[in-house]
């Protein structure tokens, strides 16, 4: 299986978890500026307007995050570090796989919006992630 998910091009999950990650910046600020009803995210469960704020604002941040990683780890901004840090890196996307899996599953178990457009969205992204995780860095 690990040879099936190298065939795909590096760079282009990378560029794919990128943009996966933009969309769903957009999707949060749109929540907070209140151009997305807060109750079609975060499977309608955030009591008010103020805590889908928080909770999409924090989310923008660990989206940051993921781009970051996502555009050193699949070679588009290139980094030279320890072969140490490669291993250290792998290890973190491997191990970070099972929650953006389980981000799946609660995509579907979501409201409308999610079942049928955030779904696909994480569905793309994990499969981005998966390849990157599994590059060969050492």
């Amino acid at each position: 299986m690990l040879k099936w998910i190298r065939k795909f091009d590096l760079k282009k999950a990378g560029i794919c978890s990128v943009v996966i990650g933009i969309i769903n910046i957009c999707v949060h600020i749109c929540v907070i500026l209140s151009i997305i009803p807060y109750t079609w995210v975060n499977g309608g469960l955030t009591e008010s307007l103020e805590a889908a704020r928080q909770i999409s604002a924090s989310s923008i941040i660990m989206t940051i995050i993921n781009i970051l990683i996502s555009l050193v780890a699949s070679g588009i901004i290139p980094v030279r570090f320890h072969p140490f840090w490669g291993i250290v890196l792998s290890a973190f996307l491997i191990i970070t796989l099972p929650f953006s899996f389980w981000g799946i599953l609660q995509q579907f178990m979501g409201t409308t919006f999610e079942k049928c457009v955030m779904s696909l969205v994480t569905i793309l992204g994990f499969c981005a992630d998966t390849r990157i995780a599994f590059e060969k860095r050492w």
